[in-house]
Order: structure tokens, then sequence, then C-alpha cells
């Protein structure tokens, strides 16, 4: 399966309220073999989860990649050589970084493109999202984002990687 075909398969997949775990026992299994800890955010744990799966003989690779944070997966994948991306492409791994008042913050979000709209705009795959399609939630849900840049408030795109 690709990674796509993987992410699409969670769907629906909930949190139990305060990132304790998840709802269905099967899930949370996966997803603490991939290093997942209750309290913490999960939407790096769940890409690694996909990538791991689509790519079975690149995990002691993407072990060393991957990290709770998103912000730090980006730069683990970037200072390992990947190419970073300025364009959607389907099975392409996307990051994110929070921007407050303009700056930088250390923390971010992740997410799969399971279908490149167009330049701009793209439909993720991505866990702990919420109804508004926020970094902080409690579903593995499909989202159509825009590429958008130079933000004062939100998520900001990173880049694109291909795995």
């Amino acid at each position: 399966m690709t990674p796509s075909e993987i992410a699409i398969k969670y769907i629906g997949q909930t949190e139990k309220p305060g990132n304790m775990g998840f709802n269905n026992a099967d899930f949370e299994r996966k997803m603490l073999a991939v290093g997942f800890q209750k309290t913490n955010a999960w939407c790096s744990y769940f890409q690694e989860l996909i990538f791991k799966e689509a790519y079975p003989e690149k995990f002691k690779q993407l072990d060393t990649l991957f990290s709770a944070s998103a912000v730090q997966t980006f730069r683990n994948f970037r200072d390992a050589s990947f190419l970073v991306h300025e364009l959607p492409e389907k099975d392409c791994l996307v990051l994110w970084q929070m921007k407050k008042e303009g700056k930088a913050q250390w923390n971010g979000h992740a997410g799969i493109v399971v279908n490149a709209i167009d330049q701009n705009t793209f439909e993720s795959v991505e866990g702990n999202t919420n109804d508004a399609g926020g970094r902080e939630g409690y579903i593995v849900a499909r989202r159509i984002r825009k590429i958008v840049h130079n933000l004062q408030n939100g998520l900001e795109i990173l880049g694109f990687i291909k795995i």
C-alpha cells in the first residue's frame, strides 16, 4: 500500500481526552510502538506510523528521523539530505511550524499529502486535528490546506518531503 492509502484507512481514529491514548486498542498499540507517550501531541507519531507501514525496509532510518515535534522532524529530514519541496505532491510528508506575532514557535503540525489539487492547495490526512482544522485535536481526518507564507499567526508550511 502507498503512504496515502495507509493514511486514509486510519481516518476516523480518535483519541481519549487529553492525549491519554486512543479509543481503538489496535491503533493505540501501533501508536505506542512508534513512540507515542500519553499526554504527547501525536501528529508526528501518526505520520511515523504511516511511513513505517509503507516502507518497512526503512524502519531504522525513519526511527531516527521522526520526533514527537513536527519542527524537529522537519530539521531531521532536512539535515539527513532529504529534498524539501515547496509544492505539494501525493505521498509527501508535510510539516508546518506555528507562528505567533510573526515569530516562529517551537511547535508545529504534520500530515501527509493524499491529493495535490493545484500548486497552492492540497488534501492531507492528519492526526491530532479537530473540526476547525487546528493542530490540537482528537481525530485522524482529511483536510484541505492552502500553502501560506509570511503568516503573523497560525501554521506556516515548512515544506513537503518525499520519503
